[in-house]
């Protein structure tokens, strides 16, 4: 009997030890597993404890697996962007904003009143134009334009500009997330209080939260993660496009531009493009019966998941492999990447792909 007994404490003791094994492998990695991995990517990061929960409790709530593979494509990516810093630094500010009043009218009474206010005093008693060299990030940008267009005498600016904030600072925070994606994007992160969309993506969890859903948030077919950091960049489903684009370029043998969009945009409406147009002549040369009104409709999927089972997509596909044996899903695009914020030239959506894949292979190794 107390043999029996003793059996019996000892499996229940097992299947408690086993209950919370399960347990954890369901919460995934912990806190101090994924702080081991921001430490590895960024040994002098101030804070790598909040930053390691910020990404757990963001993969949480997107319904995201808190593994290693995922918590490490969000530290490849927040590296990239901004070192893990909330408010990233770029020594280019005051440049940029000295280029903005330049350019900011031809009215010669409009640049008087513009200089007229550069002059006054702001809230921390030096001048608004001595306040321009210690802008050094959006946030100092943000707060210096706010305060300088808040006075009865540069109202007229805003209209000049023709802008507002929004306008001007487009992306925010760790991972360099589009306001109008937090904006539009349905689930909001928890713990970050009732701030503004801005206010928030000033903050280490929802920059992170947003980076993130931008990032993971999407249903695609890719079986490397260098399209989906290619495609963070560019636009979701861009490698996509743009291997629908190389497979358009090799059958039809002429140049088309990898740039991952389908249609052109004017005024944010889709037209057709170059891309669309050699599609076109394809199927004519290859005598294929097509209805270009569904064409037109394929195209206009091109941000979507739905836009690769769509009949131009399949057909492309079905050509091309019976020439080459193969259908190509993927490739990088080749966009070349403009933006005031750029210290450096000649950068491509390529190579910030490639450069985030070598900092998530680096991840990767880390042992935790």
């Amino acid at each position: 009997m107390n043999r029996a007994f003793r059996f019996a404490a000892l499996m229940f003791l097992l299947n408690l030890f086993l209950s919370g094994c399960s347990h954890d492998q369901e919460q995934g990695l912990s806190q101090r597993q994924i702080e081991k991995l921001v430490l590895a990517a960024s040994p002098h990061v101030d804070s790598p404890d909040i930053w390691a929960r910020a990404i757990r409790e963001s993969l949480q709530e997107l319904g995201q697996p808190v593994d290693k593979e995922h918590a490490c494509a969000v530290i490849s990516v927040i590296m990239q962007e901004s070192s893990f810093k909330t408010v990233p630094k770029n020594s280019g500010m005051p440049n940029i904003l000295r280029k903005k009043i330049e350019n900011a009218s031809s009215n010669l009474i409009v640049q008087q009143l513009i200089q007229l206010r550069l002059d006054q005093h702001a809230a921390n008693g030096n001048t608004f134009r001595e306040n321009i060299d210690s802008i050094k990030s959006e946030r100092d940008f943000e707060l210096w334009y706010n305060e300088f267009t808040s006075a009865s005498i540069t109202k007229p600016i805003l209209i000049v500009f023709n802008k507002d904030i929004s306008d001007l600072v487009t992306t925010l925070g760790s991972m360099q997330v589009s306001v109008k994606f937090a904006e539009h994007y349905p689930k909001k992160p928890k713990n970050v209080g009732s701030g503004s969309i801005r206010e928030i993506l000033y903050t280490c969890k929802g920059g992170v939260f947003y980076g993130s859903a931008r990032l993971l948030d999407y249903k695609h077919n890719y079986d490397d993660w260098k399209y989906v950091f290619a495609d963070y960049n560019a636009g979701r489903y861009s490698s996509r496009n743009a291997g629908f684009q190389k497979m358009l370029a090799r059958v039809a043998r002429k140049t088309v531009d990898l740039d991952g969009d389908l249609l052109s945009y004017e005024n944010g409406k889709g037209v057709p493009s170059a891309t669309y147009a050699s599609f076109i002549e394809l199927l004519k040369d290859k005598e294929i019966v097509f209805d270009e009104e569904q064409i037109r409709k394929d195209f206009s999927k091109e941000k979507s998941y739905d836009c690769g089972d769509t009949w131009a997509h399949k057909t492309l596909g079905d050509v091309y492999k019976k020439k080459y044996g193969r259908t190509i899903y993927a490739v990088l695009p080749e966009i070349s990447l403009h933006s005031p914020k750029f210290v450096s030239k000649n950068l491509t959506t390529k190579w910030f792909a490639n450069r985030v894949k070598g900092r998530f292979i680096h991840c990767m190794r880390t042992r935790i």
